[in-house]
């Protein structure tokens, strides 16, 4: 049984990723990539498709640290709405990586993933935590975002979150499932490495054990300049009486996937664990309270 007040939303729903391998640099080729996947996704019955970090420019930074910002575009701006007018036309919600300039200083650029439905532009999320050399540039490209939103669907309220902020910050996530998102979209740039396929399929499912919902990574494929992406999109979340389930998994190719979530069978699994009753927050606050006295 679905409680209120979620029982004004769809039971159902169907989440795509897309492995998706960016052509650095080529802002228009990608773009029509992107095209083509949410035309494809449509016509496998996708409700909310998720693209990778930055896949519209492509991730890595070039020598000059210019790349991104030659690239970007204010949101609302003209890839975005190239988009909306695709989502509208597939009664789709689409989220994909682009660097975004800031509308009123030039000068700034962000990481950022616009949430896209069939009504048009809902929202932006903007990633929060930067990679710092020597393994990354992204602090030397963009500035972080400030905010940690929720987009109302018609299946509910749901969250986006960009790679680190959702690999290594788990209290986003946590958020995100206090605001009501029974669904987080991770849009990520994860480079291969040794484990790196459990890695994704292991922190997926973590994100979804821990607050009780649906999760869905999607990542990058293929070499660009000197880096390489492993691809491995994952859909996780509960399945009763399973704490963890992987719904869909891809490989190292360019491909997407999909699964069809259920809310009753999520919801199911919730008054069982019941953990909106048995979590601690006052000890919680506490000890966040003492931790940020102490950094201060």
């Amino acid at each position: 049984m679905i409680p209120a007040p979620y029982d004004k939303y769809a039971s159902h729903v169907t989440v795509g990723c897309v492995n998706f391998r960016s052509i650095w640099g080529d802002k228009a080729a990608n773009l029509e990539k992107i095209k083509r996947f949410i035309v494809e996704g449509a016509l496998q019955g996708v409700d909310i498709l998720v693209f990778p970090e930055l896949c519209l420019s492509g991730y890595e930074a070039d020598e000059k640290r210019v790349l991104h910002s030659e690239l970007a575009e204010t949101i609302p701006g003209p890839s975005v709405d190239v988009i909306c007018e695709l989502a509208a036309e597939h009664n789709m919600y689409v989220t994909f990586g682009m660097p975004e300039r800031d509308s009123e200083d030039k000068s700034v650029c962000y990481i950022a993933c616009p949430f896209i439905g069939p009504e048009g532009l809902i929202g932006t999320y903007r990633k929060l935590h930067l990679g710092r050399p020597p393994m990354f540039t992204e602090s030397e490209c963009f500035k972080g975002g400030d905010a940690v939103p929720v987009f109302e669907t018609r299946f509910g309220p749901v969250g986006v979150l960009i790679c680190v902020d959702f690999w290594n910050f788990p209290e986003l996530a946590r958020i995100l499932m206090l605001k009501g998102a029974r669904l987080i979209l991770n849009s990520t740039a994860s480079m291969d490495a040794p484990g790196r396929p459990e890695y994704i399929t292991q922190q997926t499912g973590a994100r979804a054990t821990e607050n009780v919902l649906y999760t869905a990574s999607a990542n990058l494929v293929g070499k660009e300049n000197t880096k390489s992406f492993y691809g491995h999109s994952t859909i996780a979340g509960p399945s009763f009486p399973r704490f963890n389930y992987i719904y869909a998994q891809a490989g190292y190719d360019e491909e997407l996937i999909s699964a069809t979530l259920s809310f009753e069978k999520l919801h199911r699994f919730r008054d069982n664990v019941q953990i909106d009753k048995i979590r601690r927050d006052d000890v919680i606050m506490a000890e966040f309270e003492k931790l940020n006295s102490n950094r201060n």
